[in-house]
């Protein structure tokens, strides 16, 4: 059933109203099948007849949903975007009566009426609105719908009477009306939903998983005095805290919680890593004697920390866990603590950071599908997650926000805000797409992409000056790398968003390869070589034989790209030699781990990534992280997936997982672990679509290292 099936459905808004309820009356009579066809602009929860028709969050996800006037934000854009909205399907047969039955929806205004936190001077899409269309089909195969309109369904404002994605819920029981998602409800008083036109947009059935609660954890009273008690989960997690009111709490009790990724000193919630006090996450909650008994949380956001803080006549029972309901299949042991430390902590750092498919940069102050972060993680996301779902669904959103006419792609996808670059960010379009295909040897993907990445190039030669890619869209970032450790010398950003160009232009030669159009590959070659004797005329000393003298990782750019000779390896192997710590960002740290690796001083990657320095995933590690900092020392977010790109080198190289000769997908592998005479004992198994492979890695007594691999399926070792 494709989108025409909302043809003669109603679009219902609710102006000014934050969550709304609706109810919508039918009647049936021996019905065979019943199917539910819905989306919301907001999220939505939805019920037959008192029983919820799916245990799904946050739905339908986030998407850049319909136009709006992105011209007077920070930074203004006036690129043509295209739109999407996702709609889901439920069978609900078993839930449907003989008779009178009701569908009831839960709206909250999600990220399509977010407006309390503008990013950047954002606006928001609008108000709250429904579709539907209910396709009843008897015992004699004559079909009926139940569509949307503004005179079978009725609504009335919610009891929750604020929704936030970044603040938070306010929840009032005094004015929850009992019994309002069965048929018996009295809904006499209800108001006659209003209908508004239908978005200009694509309809596509949601085809991807949704959000849901993984696993629970019980939170532990660390503190308590009165009615105040802070709570600590074991680790930083996104989902929501689930409260109830004390048996002695009265009529009008008020309830408050807070989340927190770090304590201060006193023991207090500590918020500047999670956004400040500006953009605190707290929820708040009015009880009412009826509801004795009963669970609050939030319904429409969800929140991100390790310490909970509650205020009033209350507690909490438990911490639900939510994440898009993405598999891990991959895992890693080792003998190493800080190595086994960032696996782990990279592996809660990415559950924290997908919802509705898309991979966040942080889980609460900013919560967007930054494409500089969802770039360069997506290897490492593919080797320890099964992603082909959300992946698709996340180069489906990088393309929808690529302007049209000029190919600028945007710093985020779906695009709210953001700062980025041209090159590292806006290059995802490029690298997603192929990075995908060569891990799950999908073909469709580079098909779907390959006019989006030629036209993503086009834009970058125009922003070009003398080979150097030196601009982006006016009065906006145009970042090289990101993070690197304070007080260090910093590589230009014409160099790294150059180096961006050039890789991006080989991958898309190769893709027009593989697809066929063998009159284009050699116009994506040339750009490439262009670009590269770009960076050598401006970027090389002929004496030094250095790229802007090795500093933030320069030389790792250059030898990925097969440029320098002898000595430029030379001198960025000597450099890290001797320097045994990160002075990168996040590109630069993915960078010089990947060419330790490849020039075979697995060694020197080792030392790098235990390393004990500030700049350092020891230094995380050291004060008691359980998921991976924005930044080198901690100064900001303390839950970011960036730097855990290099995970991916924990398959690939450490335990030496290799598609054969480089092939797509791993149908054929070689097992050629890297040489690290400190690593003893490794164990790690990766879940592909044609077999598992399992490498395990033993140092008997005088040194010899033994290595056994498993495969299984249709996997062959070569």
């Amino acid at each position: 059933m494709n989108s025409d099936i909302f043809t003669n459905s109603n679009w219902l808004t609710f102006p000014e109203m934050d969550a709304v309820l609706t109810r919508t009356a039918f009647t049936c009579e021996n019905i065979n099948e019943a199917t539910l066809y819905i989306t919301a602009l907001g999220y939505f929860e939805a019920f037959i007849n008192g029983k919820r028709v799916s245990d799904e969050h946050f739905i339908p996800a986030m998407t850049d949903y319909e136009k709006r006037d992105l011209s007077k934000i920070h930074m203004p854009i006036f690129d043509t975007l295209s739109h999407r909205i996702y709609y889901h399907k439920y069978d609900i047969t078993a839930s449907v009566n003989n008779g009178k039955n009701i569908l009831a929806t839960h709206i909250g205004a999600g990220w399509y009426g977010q407006h309390e936190s503008p990013n950047e001077g954002m606006p928001y899409w609008g108000d709250n609105t429904l579709v539907f269309s209910v396709k009843l089909t008897d015992n004699n195969g004559n079909i009926t719908f139940i569509d949307s309109s503004s005179d079978n369904t009725k609504f009335r404002k919610s009891y929750i009477l604020e929704t936030s994605l970044y603040y938070g819920e306010y929840h009032d029981a005094r004015v929850y009306p009992i019994g309002w998602k069965n048929a018996d409800f009295d809904d006499s008083t209800w108001e006659n939903s209003k209908v508004r036109f239908a978005p200009d947009t694509v309809l596509e059935e949601c085809f991807f998983p949704s959000d849901k609660v993984i696993r629970t954890i019980t939170p532990k009273v660390i503190y308590e005095f009165g009615d105040q008690k802070i709570y600590d989960i074991g680790e930083l997690a996104a989902g929501y805290a689930v409260l109830v009111f004390e048996n002695s709490a009265r009529n009008n009790e008020r309830a408050t919680i807070r989340y927190a990724d770090e304590l201060n000193d006193d023991g207090s919630l500590q918020f500047h890593y999670v956004g400040g006090t500006s953009r605190m996450q707290r929820d708040h909650f009015v009880y009412d004697i009826r509801a004795k008994g009963q669970e609050f949380h939030p319904h429409f956001t969800w929140h991100a920390a390790r310490y909970i803080e509650v205020t009033g006549i209350c507690h909490l029972t438990e911490y639900r866990v939510i994440q898009s309901d993405i598999k891990k299949t991959s895992d890693f042991n080792c003998d190493n603590e800080t190595l086994q430390w960032i696996f782990d902590a990279y592996v809660r750092t990415q559950n924290a950071n997908i919802h509705g498919c898309i991979p966040s940069d942080c889980p609460h102050r900013e919560r967007l599908g930054y494409t500089g972060d969802g770039q360069l993680t997506c290897g490492a996301v593919m080797s320890v997650f099964d992603a082909k779902e959300m992946y698709k669904k996340w180069m489906a959103d990088i393309r929808d926000c690529q302007d049209k006419v000029g190919g600028h792609v945007q710093h985020t996808a779906p695009f709210y805000g953001g700062g980025g670059g041209p090159g590292g960010w806006g290059g995802a379009v490029c690298i997603v797409p192929y990075r995908y295909y060569k891990f799950y040897d999908d073909v469709s993907v580079l098909s779907d992409s390959y006019d989006s990445m030629k036209a993503y190039l086009k834009y970058m030669i125009n922003h070009t000056e003398d080979g150097l890619v030196t601009s982006e869209e006016p009065g906006g970032w145009c970042l090289g790398d990101w993070c690197p450790p304070k007080n260090i010398v910093l590589i230009p950003e014409p160099f790294i968003n150059t180096y961006f160009l050039a890789k991006c232009a080989e991958m898309t030669a190769e893709t027009a390869e593989i697809l066929g159009f063998n009159d284009e590959i050699d116009v994506y070659n040339k750009l490439a070589n262009d670009s590269k004797s770009a960076l050598i005329k401006h970027y090389y000393n002929e004496d030094t034989c250095s790229f802007v003298e090795g500093v933030q990782g320069a030389d790792a750019f250059a030898l990925d790209l097969g440029l320098g000779n002898d000595k430029t390896r030379k001198n960025f192997i000597e450099k890290y030699e001797t320097l045994l710590t990160f002075d990168t960002g996040i590109f630069g740290t993915d960078l010089v781990i990947r060419m330790l690796f490849k020039l075979g001083r697995s060694d020197i990657a080792f030392k790098l990534l235990v390393n004990e320095e500030e700049s350092s995933f020891y230094n995380m590690k050291k004060h008691g992280a359980t998921t991976l900092w924005e930044n080198w020392d901690g100064c900001d977010s303390r839950c970011h997936p960036m730097f855990g790109a290099v995970i991916e080198y924990f398959f690939s190289e450490i335990l030496g997982i290799k598609r054969y000769e480089d092939k797509a997908g791993y149908k054929e592998i070689t097992i050629k672990p890297a040489n690290i005479p400190e690593l003893k004992n490794i164990k790690g198994t990766m879940r592909t679509k044609w077999g598992n492979i399992t490498v395990v890695i033993n140092t008997d007594k005088n040194g010899t290292k033994n290595i056994k691999t498993e495969v299984t399926g249709e996997i062959t070792v070569k």
